[in-house]
């Protein structure tokens, strides 16, 4: 029986908190294309979806944590330099900064072990 590391939980904290921001971006006033704003829905619902994933030690977890937190930093990068005010700019900037911690969590030496006996 496998068990979940500490990298993994606080990994797994992160993913649901900064993808359940991605799911208040309709909220937030932005002058960005609406598909933009629904991209970051959809991969709002895919990290929590991966969070899941990553919580029951699923290789598939893994595998779609790393994607959406890729995908994530993509996606909020250009925000840090487009954005026009302060809180957009912390918004993209956490969204962006949070995922690189995420995937050097699951990356980690013990995390990897623990997926690899799946």
């Amino acid at each position: 029986m496998r068990s979940r590391t500490l990298p993994v939980t606080f990994a797994v904290v992160l993913l649901a908190v900064v993808f359940l921001l991605s799911l208040t971006s309709p909220l937030l006033p932005t002058d960005y294309p609406m598909i933009v704003v629904y991209l970051g829905v959809v991969l709002g619902v895919a990290g929590l979806v991966a969070a899941a994933g990553l919580w029951t030690l699923r290789r598939w977890g893994l595998w779609l944590t790393i994607i959406v937190s890729v995908l994530n930093i993509l996606l909020a990068a250009p925000g840090l330099v487009v954005e026009p005010n302060a809180v957009g700019r912390i918004f993209a900037a956490v969204q962006a900064v949070v995922p690189v911690l995420i995937l050097v969590l699951v990356t980690r030496p013990a995390s990897r072990r623990t997926f690899a006996a799946s």
